[in-house]
Formats: structure tokens, C-alpha cells, sequence
């Protein structure tokens, strides 16, 4: 299965859509039935085990959204082009632009989402595909989801939502708090291949090695290795997607003079090795 599609390739149909089908699950909470979201400016939340089948499409959304991906694997719309969602990702959309995204054919696709027309859920004009810790935001839509059905206590509904939102900002604005961050990964994303430490990393930000480990766990809630890292199993994911590099190369590509030391590396991130994934990628096509 490949990384991309085009809109033609995928899915020419981008009308209004919402479709959960039969076969997904789908629980969700407005601020009408909990007002301790409104107070943090959300209107809606939710967690939805999708199943094939399952396609939103809105050409002009009144409010932004937060799609995170928490297992198995989607597609989502970014300009003209179909992008696969996986573990670890986030759908950003800003109200009154075209978004998109549906479940895989072949499998099924766990989401939490949040959605808001205030202006910090949309820090971009045009949607973005990020990398995120999905962990705290889905502990805290479960938790209030918990309190929320079995109405255990509604006097901690107000710290869940605050917990829900604070998640949300952080993975919105991972760098956003210090402009010598972007800059930084900006470089850094353009040449993965570079023999990146964290002395060299710092160097460039002109900080210690210690501060920016820092700054990275503030802004990202990972080391600045760690982020390299995450950074260089995307775009060995893509390549793998493609026909034209050997995993040699890709490893080469991706900063791994050795390519054991990549597939381990791989692995321990993805939970399947470089073949393995390729493999699966070029796998029958996904029609959507």
C-alpha cells in the first residue's frame, strides 16, 4: 500500500460526506452535554473505532479539527494529494478549507478527535499531517468519557476537559514556544542523512546540549535525538513506499551507515522490519 494517492487515483466524490458505517463505533460529547469543554472553547469531542467505510468530507468547516490516530491506518486529504494516517500521526484541519479522510479498505482505523472555532486549534491555514504523542490526549478523552457514561462524579469533569484541552494545545503547537526549534527542525528535516548528535543539534540552536534537551522535552515531550529519530523513520517510510531504493539506500538516505543498524532501529519504532513493511505496502492496491 502506498503512502500517497492522488485525488484522481483515490477519490474524485468531494462533496459533503459523513459516513461512520455500520460497522464502526463511535462515542462523542458536545459542550452542550458537558459545559466544561466550552470553557476551553471546544465544541465537540469524541473516539471512534472506524471500520471501512468509514469517509468525512467538509469543503468548508466552520470549526478546526484534531484527528489523531491512535492504531491501524486512514487516509486524509492534504491539498491533491491522499495521505496515509498511521499510529502516531494528527489530521490538522483550519475552519472554511476543503478536508478530508476515510478508513483504509483493509482494515480498521482507532481515533480520538477534538474540535473548536477558536483560533488556537488552527495555527495553520492549510491542513497539516503531524507526529505526535497520542498517548496523553486519548487517556484524557477516555477518562472523560468515564465520567461523563457512568456519571461517577461531575466535580471531575472540569480538571478531564482541562487535561483534554492542554493535550490538544500541545499537540498543535509542539514548536510554536521557541522559533529557534522550528528553524531547527526545518534543517534538520531537509538533510536526515546528516551525522546528526545532540552537541551538533545544540550547536546550531547556540544552546547547551542540556538546554536544548530542555527545550525539546517542553515543546516536544521527547529528547532531541528521539526527535531525529521520528524524523527519519517518516521519511524511511516513504521511500520504502516507493520502487526505486534499496533498504541499503534508504538506511544511507536516513543517516544509518549500516543498514542492521537501521532495520534495528526500524523495528523498534514501527514493529516490523524495513522488508516487512515494504511488503506490506505493495500490497494490493487500497481503493478506498
Amino acid at each position: 500500500m502506498p503512502n500517497t494517492m492522488s485525488i484522481v487515483d483515490f477519490n474524485t466524490d468531494l462533496c459533503e460526506t459523513h459516513i461512520v458505517s455500520l460497522q464502526s463505533r463511535e462515542w462523542l460529547i458536545s459542550s452542550a452535554l458537558c459545559p466544561a469543554l466550552e470553557a476551553h472553547g471546544i465544541q465537540l469531542v469524541g473516539i471512534t473505532d472506524a471500520a471501512p467505510g468509514f469517509r468525512f468530507v467538509r469543503p468548508a468547516p466552520r470549526q478546526s479539527q484534531l484527528l489523531v490516530c491512535r492504531t491501524g491506518c486512514g487516509w486524509v486529504l492534504l491539498g491533491d494529494q491522499w495521505m496515509r494516517c498511521e499510529a502516531g500521526m494528527a489530521y490538522l484541519t483550519p475552519p472554511n478549507v476543503l478536508h478530508a479522510y476515510q478508513a483504509a479498505a483493509d482494515t480498521r482505523w482507532d481515533l480520538c478527535w477534538v474540535q473548536s472555532a477558536e483560533a488556537w486549534l488552527s495555527p495553520f491555514d492549510t491542513p497539516r499531517l503531524l507526529t505526535v504523542d497520542t498517548g496523553p490526549l486519548a487517556s484524557a478523552l477516555a477518562g472523560l468519557r468515564r465520567e461523563v457514561t457512568e456519571a461517577a462524579d461531575s466535580a471531575l469533569l472540569p480538571p478531564w476537559a482541562f487535561l483534554v484541552a492542554a493535550y490538544a494545545r500541545q499537540m498543535v503547537r509542539p514548536e510554536q514556544g521557541d522559533t529557534r526549534l522550528r528553524l531547527l527542525w526545518e534543517e534538520v528535516g531537509a538533510d536526515l542523512g546528516h551525522p546528526w548528535t545532540v552537541e551538533v543539534l545544540a550547536a546550531r540552536v547556540g544552546v547547551s546540549g542540556e538546554h536544548l534537551r530542555r527545550l525539546c522535552q517542553r515543546h516536544l515531550g521527547r529528547s532531541p535525538m528521539s526527535h531525529v529519530v521520528s524524523l527519519r523513520m517518516r521519511l524511511a517510510m516513504a521511500l520504502l513506499a516507493s520502487d526505486f531504493c534499496t533498504i541499503e539506500v534508504v538506511a544511507q538516505k536516513v543517516g544509518y551507515d549500516n543498514p542492521f543498524a537501521f532495520s534495528t532501529a526500524f523495528k523498534r519504532c514501527q514493529g516490523t522490519s524495513p522488508s516487512e513493511y515494504r511488503a506490506k505496502a505493495h500490497g494490493p492496491a487500497d481503493k478506498g
